[in-house]
């Protein structure tokens, strides 16, 4: 027997799926799912978690917050309890068949965690024949096909970092949220919550806060000229632009208000090339996907999470910005011309570069994010649409030649001020 450990239910629906060929059957133990099916004669369970299936907390003796030394509670050994006795039942119940385990779950360090736990886990209910890893980057049929035949060892270092982070926040947090709680005298629900992010986090609010609240407006004025040049409109700004006093913005005015003409003194154009943007991490995503399409941070995440799961963009969680010279970036640019965005797409193969776009930061465990595959525009959100249609947007960039712009600036003479027009 198999067993397959994936992080989410609806990743190992998919999974099983993939490696089933459509052919799996869902079963239940309890109210948990789980999938299964036959190949080579061998049976094969494919199991859906919620994240983590183990906690760390302190001992329960530890939890007096009045009669425990801070010290003591540092260096306290955490105990692990299990989140979800549901989940826990199942995998038990599957180590006493003594299965080969292969681990699917997202590859990153928490992923390589949460796998490790379930490992540990099950070993206390049975022998495991064996235990492999499945890593991937997108759950495409390639991606998932290539993974399986291709099995790894369980990163136990990469694991255990992930733990020991774990381990520091709940330290870092229990220790210091006690500490300036008994020094403010706020018990209960008044508790002074510390935390390692949410602390550096609110000092930097709080600094800009300070900042805006130091701001003090100074009013000024700006003067714009409107002219016309055969019959085509357009704007002048003074080239003084900003006028902190009343009186002499006032003077410029009054001078400039009633000319009817006004003398081109000079003419100055350049040709600037602006280079693509590079691909996507996830910083830069969340950027975009911020500024862009005004969605939070969070939002945008979790809908970069339900499209990389359902096999239309690579794994969201990732330092990387520059592509892998194995990555197919003309089978990709020619499936998204196939795709409700071809009118882009046959633009960027139109005006192709060389090389894609490469970003500073390199690492070999994700590629950047890209499209995978195409879903059907039809049954997305407008958000869930309009995060995809931002990442193959993105990708198709990293792919054009640079862009050219001309800039032009005139500077005009009105009754003896200077105005300057700029354009592009």
């Amino acid at each position: 027997m198999k067993v397959v450990i994936c992080e989410k239910q609806i990743a190992a629906r998919r999974i099983a799926g993939i490696l089933s060929n459509g052919k799996f059957k869902t079963k239940r133990e309890g109210k948990v799912p789980y999938y299964t099916f036959v190949q080579d004669g061998e049976e094969w369970i494919v199991v859906g978690l919620k994240g983590h299936i183990l906690d760390l907390d302190y001992p329960e003796e530890l939890n007096r917050w009045r009669n425990t030394s801070l010290k003591k509670l540092v260096w306290a050994e955490p105990n692990r309890k299990v989140i979800n006795r549901a989940i826990s039942k199942l995998l038990e119940k599957l180590a006493e068949k003594n299965p080969d385990v292969v681990i699917a779950t997202d590859f990153d360090r928490e992923g390589e965690l949460i796998g490790l736990e379930t490992v540990e886990l099950m070993k206390k209910k049975g022998r495991l024949k064996s235990v492999k890893r499945a890593r991937f980057s997108a759950i495409t049929r390639r991606d998932i096909l290539d993974a399986f035949s291709n099995l790894t060892e369980l990163d136990h270092n990469l694991a255990r970092s992930a733990e020991a982070r774990r381990v520091i926040d709940l330290m870092w947090g229990a220790t210091l949220t006690r500490f300036f709680s008994l020094a403010a005298e706020r018990y209960g629900k008044d508790f002074l919550s510390i935390g390692r992010v949410q602390s550096p986090t609110l000092a930097i609010l709080v600094e800009r806060e300070k900042e805006i609240r130091k701001f003090v407006p100074k009013p000024y004025w700006i003067i714009i000229a409107r002219l016309q040049k055969d019959k085509k409109k357009f704007v002048a700004i003074h080239a003084e632009e900003k006028f902190f006093d009343e009186s002499k913005a006032t003077d410029v005015f009054e001078k400039s208000r009633n000319a009817i003409e006004a003398e081109v003194k000079s003419v100055e154009e350049k040709i600037e090339k602006r280079i693509p943007p590079h691909p996507f991490d996830t910083t830069s995503f969340l950027t975009s996907a911020t500024s862009i399409l005004k969605i939070p941070a969070p939002k945008a995440m979790e809908i970069a999470e339900y499209l990389y799961m359902h096999g239309w963009i690579s794994y969201p969680r990732t330092d990387n910005t520059v592509y892998p010279k194995n990555l197919q970036i003309r089978e990709i640019l020619e499936m998204l011309i196939s795709s409700p965005l071809s009118e882009k797409a046959l633009i960027a193969k139109d005006n192709l570069r060389n090389y894609p776009v490469r970003g500073k930061k390199e690492t070999t465990d994700h590629p950047p994010i890209h499209p995978v595959g195409v879903p059907d525009f039809e049954k997305l959100t407008q958000e869930q649409r309009g995060v995809y249609e931002l990442i193959a947007s993105r990708f198709l960039a990293t792919l054009m030649k640079d862009a050219v712009l001309k800039s032009k600036e005139i500077k005009i003479e009105i009754n003896g001020e200077i105005f300057v027009a700029r354009g592009k």
